[in-house]
């Protein structure tokens, strides 16, 4: 039996989208997901901790046009709901951060989808520490999508 796809609701880790942004290994799992999206299949939501990092991590390389235009490009997906850092996602943030010993970017990010109940789709190994979220690779979310 097909899993419904409009119950599918997940969080994009700025991980899984930096490897679609330069081509790296698996980006075209990361594209497929994009492309559920797009289409309405799934319900997807970045953090705004992720315009952060992704922001940082093109200026640390010396391409400010690139952090414009990636950030952009990420503010204006209509199809990609953008979350706040709230009070109450704070504190989880806080509560995570000194349960599980991440970072901070990882544990905002995490409390945004504990808090929206989603599942967090990235590669890194922290996410996995947190007992209170899901979270799936980009390979084992598409399999599950065919499942």
């Amino acid at each position: 039996m097909t899993r419904e796809f409009s119950k599918c609701k997940i969080l994009l880790d700025t991980e899984p989208l930096i490897k679609l942004f330069a081509k790296e290994e698996d980006w075209d799992c990361v594209q497929k997901i994009l492309t559920t999206i797009e289409e309405g299949k799934i319900e997807a939501a970045i953090s705004v901790v992720t315009l952060t990092e992704i922001y940082y991590k093109y200026l640390h390389e010396k391409r400010e046009d690139l952090a414009k235009t990636r950030t952009n490009e990420l503010k204006y997906a209509v199809y990609i709901r953008k979350l706040d850092v709230t009070e109450e996602t704070a504190i989880i943030a806080g509560e995570f951060k000194g349960k599980y010993k991440i970072p901070i970017a990882d544990a905002q990010i995490a409390a945004a989808a504990y808090s929206e109940g989603l599942i967090i789709i990235s590669n890194d190994a922290d996410f996995k520490k947190i007992a209170e979220i899901e979270t799936q690779t980009e390979k084992e979310f598409i399999r599950s999508l065919a499942e």
